[in-house]
């Protein structure tokens, strides 16, 4: 198999599975117990913790609560955290996960009120428009750092520094599921006025059901699970250990990876592409963009069907989100950028990670130019 939807998910690597393993066989004591210590069952959530600190750049280990991943996280700041602002206007992106985009219309519901700023054609955040948006009476902002579907950078700090001018009382929030592992973050420079991040571990090569919430340690966090007392009160249940242990190597190997090879192997896609499809679309080309992803159309096609086709050559490709089950409609990022609808049904995403080789990319290539004219509309005597 040829993968290239990492911003879906990530493989594991050897180094995460090589950690878990022991928490399987022979660590696999109750954390919370009284022996654990003795065992070291509970160093996991000690390492992952010092991990993220290090990657992230953030004040200190105990800012980390451990969460089942970004959605579950996503909905405690929606949820709890928002219910306990003084403040009872939201602002989020028009181009947020449905994560964020759900719990916000469920506060809406409760009598809040939800303002979301547009984005540009470029897929970055009006800044003018957020101005409209902000004033004192805002309790929350939650804007994500990039985008899953184009891999559009948003500018946090600008972003930060107009809410601290604008509305100094909010919480200001980040989705940072597929920045974290992928780009640069320093919680104590440029995003100095993020106060709340989320994060996955399956999206930077650690396992699935693991994630969490960064806060900055002045903020006093609501519980989002009772029934325990772990993690500090604020999430109860029993550790996951095994994925703790995952966390905390996939965040080293994160800290290693050669993402500047990453995209050279995007850009080097990018323009093989043009050069056999000239008339292919890339979304967001010219803005600060995720260095895996590529997310482009090929008019008069059906994202949807080239896909599938590629599927049964054993190669993933991703068609926008991932993440909303059994949708057939175009990324909801394109239609707010101001994409035609057609063009929308015809996007394609590749997204790349530190494993993926260069002759993955020429496979794909060879293989789009291989499909039936009919359905892929491709010059196949153009192909590399």
């Amino acid at each position: 198999m040829i993968y290239l939807d990492n911003n879906a998910t990530t493989q594991v690597s050897p180094a995460v599975l090589k950690a878990m393993l022991p928490f399987f066989t022979e660590l696999y004591i109750n954390a919370s117990s009284a022996a654990a210590p003795y065992f070291g069952a509970d160093k996991s959530r000690v390492q992952a913790a010092a991990a993220l600190t290090r990657l992230l750049k953030a004040e200190e280990p105990s800012c980390f609560t451990f969460t089942s991943g970004a959605t579950e996280s996503n909905n405690w700041v929606l949820g709890p955290i928002a219910s306990d602002l003084p403040g009872k206007i939201v602002v989020i992106s028009s181009i947020e996960h449905p994560s964020i985009t759900e719990p916000a219309e469920a506060l809406s519901k409760r009598g809040f009120t939800v303002r979301a700023v547009p984005v540009g054609e470029d897929g970055v955040l009006r800044l003018d428009k957020l101005c409209d948006f902000l004033s004192p009476e805002v309790g929350l902002v939650s804007i994500m750092a990039a985008n899953n579907e184009t891999g559009a950078i948003q500018p946090l700090p600008q972003i930060g520094k107009l809410i601290r001018e604008r509305a100094p009382a909010a919480i200001f929030h980040t989705d940072a599921t597929q920045a974290v592992g992928k780009m640069p973050i320093d919680l104590r420079s440029e995003w100095e006025h993020v106060d709340l991040l989320s994060f996955s571990a399956h999206k930077f090569h650690g396992p699935k059901g693991i994630g969490g919430l960064y806060a900055r340690p002045e903020i006093e966090l609501p519980p989002m699970l009772l029934g325990g007392g772990q993690e500090s009160g604020r999430r109860s249940g029993t550790s996951n250990t095994p994925a703790l242990a995952g966390l905390a190597a996939a965040a080293e190997v994160a800290s290693r990876a050669d993402m500047p090879r990453v995209k050279a192997l995007r850009d080097d896609f990018e323009k093989e592409l043009l050069r056999f499809v000239p008339d292919a679309v890339i979304h967001a080309k010219n803005t600060s963009r995720l260095p895996n992803t590529s997310c482009f159309s090929i008019p008069h096609t059906v994202a949807e069907d080239i896909a599938t086709q590629l599927a049964t050559c054993g190669i993933v490709v991703g068609t926008g989100s991932a993440c909303s089950a059994g949708t057939l409609e175009p990324p909801r990022t394109l239609i707010a950028m101001g994409i035609d609808y057609d063009t929308a049904k015809a996007a394609l995403r590749v997204s790349l990670s530190a494993m993926t080789a260069a002759e993955d990319l020429k496979a794909l290539l060879q293989h789009l130019a291989a499909l039936p004219a009919d359905s892929a509309k491709l010059r196949s005597s153009h192909a590399p």
